[in-house]
């Protein structure tokens, strides 16, 4: 799923809700799972503030996400990047998730690789 044009907090929280819902479908069947969050460097959105939402769905959603062995990856660039990725990281520890977090020096296709060798151990 992708998201763009700078959403705000609503937004990205009822998006990801949903991406959520979907890919924790089945949780407790024993296969493991991965999320890419983010992608790009962007340009106007306020990584930050999209984020907020996102961060605030994966609360609600926690314990169906450690249910379903979710491995988190995010990685983003852009406005205010720094910040939404500590907070990315302060949410991995508070709740007790699986996220890993990286900045825009990290290559997507190594990130993929990632959440593929993820899933496939």
């Amino acid at each position: 799923a992708e998201y763009s044009g700078a959403p705000n907090e609503a937004e990205t929280f009822e998006y990801a809700k949903k991406v959520l819902s979907v890919a924790t479908a089945g949780a407790g069947d024993g296969k493991k799972r991965a999320l890419v969050v983010g992608g790009g460097i962007a340009n106007f959105t306020d990584v930050a503030a999209t984020f907020k939402g996102i961060i605030r769905a994966m609360e609600g959603a926690a314990d169906t996400i450690k249910q379903a062995q979710m491995k988190i990856l995010v990685r983003r660039g852009g406005p205010r990047y720094k910040e939404g990725l500590e907070a990315m990281r302060a949410l991995g520890k508070r709740a007790g998730l699986d996220v890993e977090v990286f900045g825009p020096e990290a290559s997507m296709t190594g990130i993929c690789a990632r959440a593929i060798d993820w899933v496939k151990a």
